[in-house]
Parts: structure tokens; sequence; C-alpha cells
């Protein structure tokens, strides 16, 4: 039996909204800087794995939601690890602000530059470098990007781009 997944919509809400979402949840959740998302995801119910990926893939989801507390996130082998965190932090994303808007499984695609994935990126800017803690730990380090990098086990364009997006660089 073939399932059709739908395709994320967005949700509409403001950036500033979603990452305070996102920050919230960081918060409920006991989120550290740095943490990792694994043992979030399953409580949550869902799963990661990692797969060998090649161009047939890239349709595939990289986030498959079957129902509320049963999804797979797909990370591809060959990536790191602050790649990796922002990639689930980013699907969890989709799962909170795009599969509660579906009425059937979902299925995110992999690659994509549209509202949907652009609410994505916001919601794990706001989750893994919630701006109280990023703010502060910019001011202690100096503004040095690297330390924050990792700090936040997040990659320098990530840190970077949070900076800017919070008016610090």
């Amino acid at each position: 039996m073939s399932v059709n997944y739908a395709s994320p919509s967005p949700c509409n809400a403001g950036k500033a909204a979603i990452m305070a979402a996102a920050e919230k949840f960081a918060r409920d959740a006991e989120m550290q800087p740095g943490d990792p998302l694994e043992a979030i995801v399953e409580r949550l119910g869902g799963r990661v794995c990692y797969k060998a990926l090649d161009d047939a893939d890239l349709e595939d989801g990289s986030i498959v939601v079957e129902e509320q507390g049963k999804f797979t996130i797909t990370l591809p082998t060959y990536t790191g690890a602050a790649r990796d965190r922002f990639t689930i932090a980013h699907e969890l994303g989709h799962y909170f602000l795009h599969y509660p808007r579906c009425c059937a499984p979902m299925a995110a695609k992999r690659y994509g530059s549209d509202r949907v994935e652009w609410e994505a990126n916001w919601f794990a800017a706001g989750l893994l470098m919630p701006s109280a803690q990023f703010q502060a730990a910019f001011e202690t380090h100096a503004g040095d990007i690297t330390k924050l990098a990792a700090l936040f086990g997040v990659s320098l364009q990530a840190a970077t781009i949070r900076a800017q997006g919070l008016g610090l660089l």
C-alpha cells in the first residue's frame, strides 16, 4: 500500500513569533547550548537515521511524519555534527510548524528555498541559539563567532547569520 504524503504549507507566522516559539520549546525542554537533539526527537516519538544519499534520494523527504508522535528525520552520512544539529532542528520546525496544518501524513523535501523552508530555518535558529543566551555569549566571548559556533554546536555560517539577525554584527 502506497502512502501519499502531503507537502508542508507555510504557517505564515512572523519570524519573531516562530523564533519565540522555538525558544520557548528549548526552555521547556531544558536545552543547554550545544545539547544533542536526538534524545529530544526520541521523546517526541521520532527517530533520526543516517543514510548514504545519492541523486535518486534528493526527492525523498528529510522528515516524514506518519502521524503525531511518529516521524523520521533522515540525514546524509557525509555531513558533520554542526550541520546535522541544524538539520534536525530545522526538521523539528517542520514538525511543529507545518505538520499540524496537514490532515494527512507529511513529507518535507530535502531541498528548497521557499516560505516553508524559511520558517523551518527560523525555528532552528531560535531553538539552537536562543536570543538571550546567544547575546550573553556574544558579549562573554567578545564577538568571537568561532567560539560561539562551537558553544552552540552550529556552523560558522549559522552563528554569523544569527549574530547579524540580532544586530550584533
